[in-house]
């Protein structure tokens, strides 16, 4: 494919690939557990293709912790790595029409992302499945789906000879992550059918020394250098540092916005809300991304949506993306004049942007009405259309404390970019305080 491994990623393969005197996989089972930045996703990608080639009619799968983080992942894998690939002539054009998203070789073989569902396997056939970001799954939900799995492969090796393979991969989670953490407690215990890759600090090595978790990150050197860890550190801090690229296990933490709430406020209608519209803008903290968030008032709800091509890294194609959304859709928006988008605000305002006024108490009282819309009985107010930046910062949003009892998004307090959630909160309040228009006076 063109994208040789570096050492792990081959010694990796050499065991979790080992065959016996039939020809058959050694192990149904493999565990993957690294840190950042390790080439795990190339891996991924190179053993389902070896997978699929390994004669015809096969099926390898792939999951995340959402569907949309599947999707978003695999075509990723597809798009960028396969597609340049020596060896693309061997399947056909990859289909990536959303809910059918497939790349099926000329052998019959397909190589295919699903929802991390117990459902969604139904009636399929597997011969190689991956459940990547295993530490975001409960107990409960991530055991479903590792039996769904074993259900649609139950019949596949006297099918083809082969033994079918699951792949859990994850970077360590929190003490939270009850699936991922009893399958590292099973695996780490020396259980002979699972194969282990395992790669961290332990836990005693300090985080902040830099040299030690260099020389315990297997990609160092090979994907990425030591200004990479000093910018990390002090992006992520200490605690979610020694996770990332430590692989090391954190404490508990506790959602701002309930999991469930979250899930339940997705909104998933194809159709086009109709409704006063406005946009939000928000730029991570240190410049690490940007978002451009749509919002629109559909009766009693607002629905939110990032833009197309609304996150990126940096903050440099903000404007011109926020100008172009603003003039076509005869819209306001709004940005926080404090804080990382301070600048972003500023350069809106001299180029005459329609913006929404922003005081403090504005942006607290914005952040309070979304998580009250989300947890709404009985049912939430505030809908999102699914994004796999608008999740993330969900899930790591916590709150910053503003006086007597007010609050809004932590953005150095949450241990990632939240610029998505931001953005929403921002578009959500601008929809309901648009200025008035004033059509033409004659004096």
């Amino acid at each position: 494919m063109g994208k040789p491994f570096i050492p792990w990623q081959r010694i990796g393969a050499d065991v979790a690939l080992e065959v016996d005197s039939f020809g058959r996989f050694v192990y149904s089972d493999v565990v993957v557990t690294v840190q950042r930045q390790c080439g795990k996703t190339t891996l991924d990608l190179g053993t389902s293709v070896q997978n699929a080639l390994m004669g015809p009619g096969r099926r390898a799968w792939y999951t995340a912790q959402s569907g949309q983080h599947a999707t978003d992942k695999w075509r990723e894998m597809v798009e960028d790595d396969w597609a340049a690939s020596a060896i693309a002539p061997l399947a056909k054009k990859p289909r990536l029409s959303n809910g059918s998203e497939s790349l099926k070789f000329y052998n019959g073989s397909t190589f295919r992302p699903h929802p991390p569902t117990v459902d969604s396997l139904h009636s399929k056939q597997v011969d190689r499945a991956s459940i990547d970001e295993a530490w975001a799954f409960s107990q409960t939900d991530g055991q479903a789906l590792v039996q769904a799995i074993a259900g649609a492969a139950g019949s596949r090796s006297m099918v083809t000879g082969q033994r079918p393979q699951v792949w859990i991969e994850s970077t360590e989670g929190t003490v939270d992550s009850t699936f991922l953490n009893a399958v590292l407690e099973r695996a780490r215990a020396g259980d002979p059918t699972v194969c282990l890759i395992d790669y961290g600090i332990g836990p005693d090595v300090d985080p902040t020394d830099l040299d030690a978790v260099a020389r315990a990150h297997p990609g160092y050197g090979y994907l990425f250098d030591m200004q990479t860890l000093v910018d990390n550190l002090q992006r992520l801090g200490p605690g979610e540092f020694a996770r990332a690229y430590g692989n090391r296990r954190t404490g508990a933490t506790e959602r701002t916005i309930p999991l469930e709430a979250w899930k339940r406020a997705a909104w998933t209608d194809d159709t086009k809300p109709d409704g006063p519209i406005a946009f939000g803008a928000a730029v991570g903290v240190d410049n690490v991304d940007a978002t451009i968030v749509a919002a629109v008032r559909v009766a009693g709800d607002i629905i939110v949506t990032v833009v197309p091509n609304g996150h990126a890294p940096g903050s440099d194609w903000v404007l011109p993306r926020l100008q172009q959304l603003c003039d076509e859709f005869d819209a306001s928006a709004a940005i926080d004049r404090v804080g990382p988008s301070g600048a972003l605000f500023d350069a809106a305002e001299r180029a005459k942007l329609n913006l929404v006024p922003l005081q403090t108490s504005a942006v607290t009282a914005a952040a309070s009405n979304v998580l009250a819309w989300v947890t709404a009985e009985p049912s939430p107010k505030f809908r999102y259309r699914p994004h796999a930046a608008l999740d993330n910062a969900a899930e790591l949003a916590t709150r910053r404390w503003i006086g007597d009892g007010a609050w809004t998004w932590g953005r150095r307090a949450s241990v990632g970019s939240i610029s998505a959630l931001e953005a929403a909160t921002l578009a959500a309040w601008a929809v309901d305080h648009l200025p008035e228009k004033i059509g033409m006076q004659l004096f």
